[in-house]
């Protein structure tokens, strides 16, 4: 084979290499695949939570220099971490028992006499025993904890009384987060205690808690008590129905408005409700004098407008009161509150716990202007308080926390009922009566209609026109319908926190 030949095969060999070969494009035939993390914001908190022990004589106190409890009784180190950089607070509270409720959830109580040591800042010259606590910043560094943005409330970097009321003991407000080294904010408190024990302190073993919460961020708001209706005495201070509380249950509140104690209970629909028939009287003076945004679910507006008239609203004091019956009502009544109070202590048929030998209080009758407060008082345009367009009611006259029931279609009064029912006849009819304490305390309008043979219960849903939905229950059915603004009915309140 000669030289020309062999080239001439070279050549054809890398032409058919290069004829044969097919160019791929990187912006075709693509897959591109996507990762995706969301990291919530965490901030937790964590500390030992021991028992801290200790044995003082009568007439000593243990923070004295030179006493083998100077420096505190015990120690607890609270770790707070959050990673983001809005900071955190970190608020204390007595908790004796493991309770808020008695008394005595700031003291140390003996476990044998019923004695107790009650919380103060010792000073020199006390006479009676006492107790205090005490928060020690940190700096751990190498748990890199920075402790620079970390203020302890004042008073509580020095022995004080245990707070008998959520209170903020320490504050951690940083802008760490854009720190390339570190975007995690984390602290460390150290919590220790002192006491005087008097020369007559009765011998025993006394015992105290103190509970500490975290917040976020810094300057969120302060952790509410769980008030639940088993431990509280007003409706006002009732804000959590949780799991433990037994259903059917019944407990007795005080509306703190006008001293009118009301049943309620935790129903199977897993809510906390009245079980009688509402009974506020705005027409009585101390009533009316007592009644305010706080222990009301109104604005101070609108309770304003309610009682003395405004907004172009026809207020209470502007009502006729004829034989403690309000006058001029009529199917046109939308615009001005309306009730009627004759019937208020009588008894009428009623079912359930609530009840008493079948019969139950009536309560008053409220057309929905007076229901709501007088904040949804309108009809053809006419406006007060509310936007010129048709929605639900968004305030009442039920206690503070509380309101009125949704109505229609998957409402909850329709929950509850399914609760105890499957079907609408009158033997399943009879489970939501009793349960709900149903009281059949009819309807007031030009005269007073089917007082022992149906209920009705106003709703806060909107409806059509100037009808709101409503509930009504006989011996023998339960509807959710709507009906005229103008119509008086009995009003339930639920809780709104759950």
């Amino acid at each position: 084979m000669n030289k020309n030949l062999l080239v001439l095969l070279a050549i054809t060999i890398l032409s058919g290499i290069a004829l044969s070969s097919t160019i791929v494009s990187a912006d075709n035939n693509e897959v591109i695949d996507t990762v995706e993390l969301t990291v919530p914001v965490a901030c937790t908190m964590s500390g030992t939570g021991t028992t801290h022990t200790a044995t003082l004589n009568p007439g000593t106190y243990s923070g004295e220099s030179g006493s083998e409890y100077e420096n505190g009784i015990g120690k607890t180190t609270l770790t707070a971490i959050c990673n983001d950089d809005n900071g955190f607070a970190i608020y204390a509270i007595g908790y004796t028992g493991n309770s808020y409720d008695s008394e005595n959830h700031t003291k140390l109580v003996g476990t044998n006499t019923n004695g107790t040591i009650a919380t103060k800042a010792y000073a020199s010259g006390d006479t009676t025993s006492n107790w205090s606590m005490k928060l020690t910043n940190v700096t751990d560094t190498s748990e890199s904890y920075n402790p620079q943005n970390l203020t302890i409330s004042t008073g509580y970097d020095n022995w004080i009384a245990v707070p008998a009321t959520y209170t903020k003991v320490a504050q951690y407000k940083a802008n760490t987060g854009s720190s390339t080294t570190d975007t995690t904010l984390g602290v460390k408190l150290e919590t220790t205690y002192a006491a005087y024990i008097a020369s007559n302190q009765a011998a025993d073993t006394y015992v105290g808690q103190v509970k500490y919460t975290m917040v976020h961020p810094y300057d969120a708001a302060t952790p509410i008590i769980p008030k639940t209706i088993a431990n509280a005495t007003t409706m006002q201070e009732v804000n959590t129905c949780p799991d433990t509380l037994t259903s059917g249950q019944i407990y007795t509140l005080i509306d703190s408005r006008d001293q009118q104690e009301y049943k309620v209970a935790k129903l199977a629909d897993g809510k906390c409700w009245m079980v009688e028939n509402l009974a506020l009287d705005p027409t009585d003076s101390t009533t009316a004098a007592n009644m305010n945004a706080t222990n009301t679910n109104a604005s101070a507006v609108a309770i304003y407008n309610y009682l003395n008239g405004g907004g172009g609203m026809a207020g209470w004091s502007s009502m006729a009161v004829s034989n403690n019956t309000l006058v001029h009502w009529n199917s046109n009544d939308y615009t001005e509150p309306l009730i009627d109070n004759q019937y208020k202590g009588t008894s009428i048929t009623g079912y359930g716990p609530a009840s008493n030998d079948g019969q139950a209080e009536a309560g008053i009758y409220y057309n929905y202007c007076a229901a709501t407060a007088g904040t949804y008082c309108y009809d053809s345009g006419n406006s007060i308080d509310l936007p010129d367009t048709n929605i639900d009611a968004p305030e009442d006259i039920c206690p503070a926390n509380w309101r009125m029931p949704t109505g229609g279609e998957e409402s909850e009064y329709e929950v509850l009922f399914n609760e105890y029912n499957t079907t609408q006849d009158a033997t399943n009819v009879a489970s939501l009566q009793y349960n709900w304490s149903a009281t059949l305390s009819g309807y007031r309008l030009y005269n007073f209609e089917d007082r022992g043979y149906i209920g009705h219960w106003w709703s806060s849903t909107y409806s059509f026109g100037s009808f709101m939905n409503a509930l009504h229950i006989s011996n023998s059915w339960v509807n959710s319908y709507s009906d005229s603004r103008s119509m008086g009915y009995s009003v339930r309140c639920l809780l709104k926190t759950n």
